[in-house]
């Protein structure tokens, strides 16, 4: 009986095995960031790059389904933000 079984998941060909080791490491490196949702803050996906990628996403916390430009939700860490803002000039350059 176990003879027959069929595997649910086989390996996949040869080329897309190729295609998916080139896909891993051109992401080693690039910068890897988290997507969330615009309306709950739930995780959405993993972005790997600063590119822009418009892809739908579609929360599964409060349904929030619509098409994303990445590039456009990147997240500022607020103590980055604070030492940005406290280094502007405030006397114009002489």
């Amino acid at each position: 009986m176990l003879s027959e079984t069929i595997e649910r998941y086989s390996k996949p060909v040869p080329d897309l095995q190729k295609k998916l080791s080139q896909s891993r490491a051109g992401a080693e490196k690039l910068e890897l960031r988290q997507i969330k949702c615009p309306n709950c803050g739930f995780y959405l996906l993993d972005v790997y790059g600063r590119d822009h990628h418009y892809t739908r996403v579609k929360c599964r916390k409060c349904k929030f389904n619509e098409v994303i430009d990445t590039a456009l939700f990147r997240t500022v860490c607020i103590r980055q933000y604070r030492n940005r803002h406290r280094r502007r000039r405030t006397r114009p350059f002489r």
